[in-house]
């Protein structure tokens, strides 16, 4: 039999009690995992990473990741950034996320990519000997800050795009730096199954295959019978599926508490069932717990909920 990994990302928080979902809370084996590196913060791709087994992650890897995730082109001197749009209060203070433009000139040779929703890139090209020297304020952790608290220190340039987004209440924040890095291949052969850029760039960079599913969003919207569906049929083929929910953390970073209560249920009540039937060995886990009243991401270890092989 097949081991099918669901990461259900950002599931738990201070408020989060398994009673309340009682299929997760049938699986008969409980495992508590550390999923954040000693001297790491909690972020997805490091968080997802450990869970794979990897063990001394490179630094600066997500911007990169979300871009092969997305099939933009990096050269191997390329400064990756990720870009995220926010609205601002009369004053000047970050209030919260709000559309990405399509299209996007930020001027400074850079080049800009929308990733959809609140998302997109920035590409420095020929840049990448700036990482170390660059500072950057990733937004969900500065709700309510002014703007000028959260300028990059350490490039003018890309200081000078951000003030030159500013306009209309809505400002791009840079943050996430990044260059292309190689990790080892994954030790088995794996398919993956997300509606997120960062997972499928996981994927590139461990030589997994990329399964793609009709309504995966990576957002609560997501088609979750679809994705349980496709990936019991991978796991007749793969040794190792990854399946990753991504919703609960898209609703807690929008502040949305009732939101991200409503998609777990959903995921208990239509995924979870659905993998049960099947004869893989389960492993649902959350990468990281996510707060729905800061949007923050935080440490700590998760506790998984296994089914061994039938």
């Amino acid at each position: 039999m097949s081991e099918i990994l669901c990461i259900i990302d950002g599931m738990t928080d201070k408020g989060f009690r398994i009673d309340d979902y009682p299929n997760l809370r049938s699986l008969p084996v409980r495992k508590t995992i550390q999923t954040v590196p000693e001297n790491s913060q909690p972020e997805s791709l490091i968080c997802i990473l450990t869970l794979l087994g990897y063990q001394n992650i490179p630094k600066h890897l997500r911007g990169y990741a979300d871009a092969l995730g997305a099939d933009i082109p990096i050269q191997k001197e390329d400064l990756v950034l990720r870009a995220s749009w926010v609205t601002l209060s009369a004053d000047g203070r970050i209030l919260g996320y709000t559309q990405a433009p399509l299209n996007y000139a930020p001027g400074e040779g850079f080049k800009y990519h929308s990733l959809g929703t609140y998302k997109g890139l920035l590409i420095l090209p020929n840049m990448a000997d700036c990482l170390e020297n660059l500072s950057t304020y990733p937004p969900h952790k500065y709700l309510g800050a002014p703007i000028d608290t959260v300028l990059p220190a350490g490039l003018e340039a890309l200081r000078r795009v951000v003030l030159s987004s500013y306009q209309q209440g809505r400002c791009l924040i840079p943050w996430g730096q990044a260059r292309s890095a190689n990790l080892s291949p994954f030790p088995l052969r794996a398919a993956v199954i997300t509606g997120t850029n960062v997972v499928r760039g996981i994927a590139r960079m461990t030589g997994m295959d990329i399964i793609q599913v009709p309504g995966a969003t990576g957002d609560t919207d997501t088609n979750l019978a679809a994705k349980a569906e496709a990936a019991i049929i991978a796991a007749q083929d793969y040794p190792f599926v990854l399946l990753h929910v991504n919703g609960a953390d898209e609703a807690a970073h929008r502040l949305n508490p009732a939101e991200k209560r409503t998609f777990i249920k959903q995921v208990d009540r239509i995924l979870v069932p659905a993998l049960l039937e099947s004869p893989h060995k389960l492993i649902f886990v959350s990468d990281h717990a996510t707060d729905p009243d800061t949007g923050l991401h935080e440490g700590g270890a998760q506790e998984a909920y296994i089914r061994n092989a039938l």
